[in-house]
């Protein structure tokens, strides 16, 4: 069973907040556990706009950019545009192909396959450039550390401006310009932008400089990006979330958009951030794990209705291929956990095997990670060299640990919760027995019991339409705005358990005094909810909260996060 966390409240603050802002305990507590205590601060977050945005040219390189692609359209100079194969990626180079193409420029894109290639600015990209002959070079979502790529495309008298927003080594490439928040000496206050963020920075600082405002008619592949790179949806990132998200409800521009929701089988009204991340993110995600990213970008530039319905209907059709890849992939995975690794010395699950895919090994790992909570590492092995791809859990930083292996690694890369590495086989043995040794040092074995964050304990009688509004008030949530989840004690059925489709459970919940429809998405299998269920008469639930619409008629629903038997008494 998950251990709950839950926040502890803070009554003075909660009451300051909520007799100066004029919003209840329940809104003023939420924001708390968010960090936030500041009255302005708090007006600037219930209240953003992209009217607050912080100007442009603040950020370190922009001035350089905007100079160096002004004069590439005076000479009529051809640009190439790097991107790179995940949604962010492909979102950042549709936005900045419509925004240079607006101002009469010449301009190609190119995205890197996979498969072939890997990761970023590489040997293939320079080679492209070359071909056509390009004349600047702009990179989006990748090139911080592009240092070779750089220099050779700087030999061959073409120039790079990278925008990026990954962590910058120590040393930076030769570049024209860079934009990226995070380098040393930038003073841009937002430093939590997305990749397609920074595009747009781009584009804002571009456009300010030809009085243009046609780029805000792309917000909507903004809000893609973000949501799908799960990038914090704070700040600017979130203010522009918001505004994408509206055009996305409104019927936006982009054709290969509104040709993707329809084959997804979304109504656009209901888009949030639930839909982009887990519907039509791994949709346009698919063809780049696949392959070749191209098909994706191809969607959202199109202007031709038909042609953006059957790449919408191809892109889908690599979904299920994507998902078929996996469902193996992660069968094969469990089936090696079970045969070889011993949890007891096994702190870290780093698995191995010839020719797994490397466009599922991420997903699968993360499936690996949420199921046994312990940060894991999928290596698809081939003619001696393994890539592979981590995700992590909370006490454990990916990114340091691989530091601190890297005498066994060719090349690694990412964050806390997520990396990608490549290595020899043969070092496979001393890479693995070096991180577990990482891992026994700095997790405890209370570090492995999964945990559910849980904003506040409350009954059901504190649950009405108006709070269910001022909750979705918060949204889009997101990394760093997380959902609202709420628990509360002694619960019982008030109508029996029912099973939707063999995979979910839904049931009538009350306390004796309300009652509500409470559903958990994929929890017909969880054997310790269905004892919690079953053969207790009283359970705690944690949940949160949302308005489900039918026919017209809103009505109150708990999506659950996890049921326990109640305790004997409470404090």
């Amino acid at each position: 069973m998950k251990r709950w966390d839950i926040k502890q409240p803070d009554l003075s603050l909660r009451k300051y907040l909520s007799d100066n802002l004029l919003i209840s305990p329940v809104i003023s507590q939420l924001l708390i556990n968010r960090g936030m205590q500041d009255i302005d601060k708090i007006r600037a977050f219930l209240n953003s706009s992209i009217s607050e945005l912080y100007n442009p040219f603040l950020m370190e390189g922009m001035h350089e950019a905007v100079s160096r692609i002004k004069r590439a359209m005076d000479k009529r100079e051809k640009i190439l545009i790097h991107g790179d194969y995940d949604v962010d990626g492909v979102t950042a180079t549709a936005l900045l192909f419509f925004t240079l193409r607006n101002f009469g420029i010449e301009v190609v894109y190119y995205i890197p396959d996979r498969l072939i290639e890997g990761y970023g600015l590489g040997s293939n990209g320079v080679e492209e450039a070359l071909n056509i002959k390009a004349d600047l070079v702009i990179t989006v979502d990748c090139g911080i550390s592009s240092h070779e790529e750089v220099d050779a495309l700087n030999k061959h008298g073409i120039d790079v401006i990278i925008t990026d927003h990954h962590e910058p080594p120590r040393v930076l490439p030769k570049a024209y310009s860079i934009i990226n928040p995070l380098q040393r000496g930038c003073a841009y206050p937002d430093k939590h932008l997305s990749g397609v963020s920074i595009a747009f920075k781009l584009c804002e600082a571009l456009s300010s400089e030809f009085h243009d405002k046609n780029f805000w008619r792309h917000l909507d592949l903004v809000a893609l990006g973000t949501i799908a790179d799960i990038a914090p949806i704070i700040g600017e990132n979130r203010m522009l979330v918001k505004e994408g998200l509206k055009l996305l409800k409104n019927n936006g521009s982009n054709k290969g958009i509104k040709a993707l929701i329809e084959a997804s089988g979304l109504k656009k009204d209901r888009m949030g951030a639930f839909e982009i991340g887990f519907i039509l993110g791994p949709r346009i995600n698919a063809a780049g794990r696949l392959g070749s990213a191209s098909i994706a970008v191809e969607l959202l530039l199109t202007d031709d209705d038909e042609k953006a319905k059957d790449l919408a209907g191809k892109l889908n059709e690599a979904n299920k291929e994507r998902q078929r890849i996996e469902k193996n992939t992660l069968k094969e995975a469990i089936s090696k956990i079970e045969r070889d690794i011993n949890f007891k010395d096994h702190r870290v699950i780093v698995l191995h095997n010839e020719n797994w895919h490397t466009g599922v090994i991420g997903i699968v790992a993360s499936r690996i990670s949420d199921r046994f909570n312990r940060p894991a590492i999928l290596i698809s092995t081939k003619d001696g060299i393994g890539r592979g791809s981590g995700r992590s859990i909370e006490n454990f930083h990916l990114f340091e640990a691989l530091t601190s292996c890297e005498e066994f690694l060719r090349e690694y890369g990412g964050h806390q919760y997520a990396c990608g590495l490549t290595i020899l086989e043969e070092k496979l043995p001393g890479f693995i027995k070096m991180m577990n040794e990482l891992a026994q040092n700095t997790m405890t074995a209370e570090n492995l019991i999964p945990s559910l964050v849980i904003d506040m304990d409350i009954n059901l009688r504190d649950i009405d339409h108006k709070a269910v509004e001022d909750i979705a008030g918060l949204e889009p949530f997101g990394e760093g705005n997380p959902e609202p989840v709420f628990c509360s004690r002694s619960l019982r059925l008030a109508q029996p358990l029912r099973v939707l489709k063999g995979e979910h459970i839904k049931f009538q919940v009350t306390d004796g005094n309300k009652t509500f429809e409470a559903i958990g998405f994929g929890m017909a299998k969880d054997s310790d909810i269905e004892l919690a269920l079953k053969k207790n008469s009283e359970f705690d639930m944690a949940y949160s909260v949302s308005l489900n619409t039918w026919h017209g008629i809103s009505t109150i629903q708990l999506k659950i996060e996890d049921v326990k038997p109640s305790e004997p008494c409470r404090p």
